[in-house]
């Protein structure tokens, strides 16, 4: 009786997961998880769903996925086709997308992300941090090697954190609260500092002008400018960089003395499976071309292609054309120095009560399944998600924002908008909100310029009332521009109450501590009414049927370790 019941009780989890999977409310990675749990195989799970009669699902639900990567063929040559010629592969040294993309499966840091983007230990074996949280210990993982046969220590380590330091912001950051970095041994760095960091780990495992671990010799014998010389770009990755023919090709072959730092995948660290014999990059600057060349099998992968490319690739033979999880997110910025706004909520709470979001995606970002209305300023695909606020949230009322507007003693002055024509999906949603806030009586004076020239003007703190601009994926909220920034990003929220969470967000460690400062941070986020959302928005993933290995994390790159070229 007792395995009956369980029977039953399986089949009506299957039921729901199979429900929440067609109706978009699970993505991949957690369709994965909910199955693995049950004991059921994807193929089993698809095969399950077609007896049901939709073959339309069970279809979804295979090409949803592939083997597991324990699985996948060695061998041959992986093609990406990416947008353009990286100037340098110095990863110390720019924050720059085009850089990191190429050298992910070369360098490694001292922690990277798994899949809920939770700093991970990845060349640290182990790590501690004394009580009152100023002294923490880092423990190195023993025989890892570099690509040019050197074996990683203590030094390495801190002579690439002192190099980092010295260039990178985040690195400047951690220096100026830090008394020490010293190498206690050949595996143990000791990082004392002056003031508890809680978000060290996050800053030691990010992926964009990264604290990548190179050998103490290169650092020595080079200098704080940028590498230039192929030997020079020495890491501890699967992969090593072995040619750079500029504007042709670069080339990563398989590192044969790598050892993944656990026998399992965790999101972006664990286990690494260096299936193809080598990675080849292509810089192809015109989106057209890299789209012919994945039509023509030239590229395995073609990367930073456009939204309107979805409909001409989706359902071509032999491409996977994907909608991806929203990583983006667009908000209209408030100037709290400026005479409308500042020391004015029922000003800030007319333009919150003004505001139909929707309208604004479907201008700037597309509509339909390329957008999202959430409240959430962490994106869900994170641990720090979280609804906190969100009865301020979409809560488009004219009648309403009319009112706050008479309560704020609004007389008819004039609200200067910057925006520009260069970023279509910023023209697109401030020619809505402009509309929308003349629809209850706001003057509005829209300034089109160059991004350059916005940039210039949004940085004084007289020159404008509102701008728009949008926030990609990160990790962890302390990056979230003007939270971790509060009183210096343009908009200079500065109430007393926020800035002193902001501070605790900052140097707390613990994450259910973290995550309930975050959450009233979110809150004030909505009721004191710094900028305001309007929504999320996504982007494609182009793919060739021949690659094997995805797995629906790309938030912050592409995993090239793990993907194989099927048959």
């Amino acid at each position: 009786m007792a395995y009956q019941t369980g029977k039953i009780a399986t089949a009506q989890a299957i039921n729901e997961i199979l429900r929440e999977w067609e109706h978009g409310q699970l993505n991949r990675r957690a369709l994965l998880r909910r199955a693995a749990a049950l004991g059921i195989s994807i193929p089993a799970l698809a095969a399950l769903t077609g007896r049901g009669g939709s073959g339309r699902a069970a279809a979804a639900v295979l090409n949803a996925f592939q083997d597991d990567p324990a699985s996948g063929t060695m061998g041959g040559v992986l093609k990406i086709g990416t947008i353009g010629e990286a100037p340098h592969l110095d990863e110390h040294q720019t924050t720059a997308g085009v850089v990191a993309e190429v050298t992910y499966p070369a360098y490694e840091t001292l922690f990277t992300y798994d899949a809920t983007y939770q700093a991970i230990p990845q060349l640290v074996g182990n790590y501690s941090v004394s009580e009152d949280g100023l002294v923490h210990t880092f423990g190195l993982r023993q025989g890892v090697m570099f690509h040019n046969g050197e074996e990683m220590k203590a030094p390495d380590v801190v002579a690439s954190i002192e190099r980092w330091s010295r260039i990178s912001g985040v690195g400047k950051r951690l220096i100026e609260k830090t008394v020490s970095i010293e190498p206690t041994d050949d595996y143990t760095v000791t990082w004392s500092m002056t003031a508890p960091y809680g978000t060290i780990l996050i800053a030691l495992a990010h992926n964009t002008q990264a604290c990548t671990i190179h050998p103490k010799s290169i650092i020595d014998a080079g200098t704080d400018e940028p590498w230039t010389d192929v030997a020079q770009y020495v890491g501890t990755g699967p992969y090593k960089i072995v040619e750079w023919q500029r504007d042709a090709k670069l080339r990563l072959e398989r590192f044969d003395g790598y050892v993944s730092a656990a026998e399992t995948v965790l999101g972006y660290g664990g286990k690494k499976y260096a299936y193809a014999d080598a990675i080849e990059f292509y810089p192809v600057p015109e989106e057209s071309s890299r789209v012919a060349g994945l039509q023509a099998e030239d590229y395995h992968m073609i990367l930073d292609v456009g939204n309107d490319q979805y409909e001409v690739l989706q359902g071509q033979t032999g491409i996977i054309a994907e909608i991806l999880p929203p990583t983006q997110w667009d908000l209209h910025f408030m100037n709290w120095e400026s005479a409308m706004f500042k020391d004015n909520l029922p000003m800030r709470e007319a333009i919150l009560y003004a505001m139909d979001p929707m309208p604004q995606l479907q201008s700037g970002r597309g509509g339909g399944d390329f957008v999202r209305l959430d409240p959430g300023l962490m994106m869900q695909q994170t641990a720090w998600y979280t609804t906190a606020g969100s009865e301020n949230y979409n809560v488009y009322n004219p009648d309403t924002a009319k009112a706050k507007l008479q309560e704020a003693g609004y007389a008819g002055e004039t609200l200067r908008f910057l925006t520009t024509q260069e970023y279509s999906y910023m023209y697109g949603q401030v020619i809505v909100m402009k509309q929308q806030l003349e629809d209850i009586g706001i003057v509005v004076d829209m300034q089109v310029t160059d991004w350059a020239t916005v940039l210039e003007n949004r940085a004084k703190k007289d020159a404008w009332e509102m701008f728009l601009t949008g926030h990609g994926f990160v990790p962890d909220p302390s990056q979230i521009s003007y939270v971790g920034q509060m009183n210096i990003y343009p908009g200079w929220w500065s109430s007393e109450s926020s800035l002193a969470l902001s501070a605790d967000l900052l140097s707390e460690t613990e994450f259910d501590t973290r995550f309930g400062i975050w959450e009233q941070v979110q809150t004030a986020a909505y009721t004191e009414l710094p900028a305001l959302k309007t929504g999320d928005s996504s982007v494609c993933s182009f793919r060739s049927e021949k690659l094997g290995g995805w797995d629906g994390q790309f938030e912050r790159g592409q995993k090239y370790w793990n993907f194989w070229i099927k048959g």
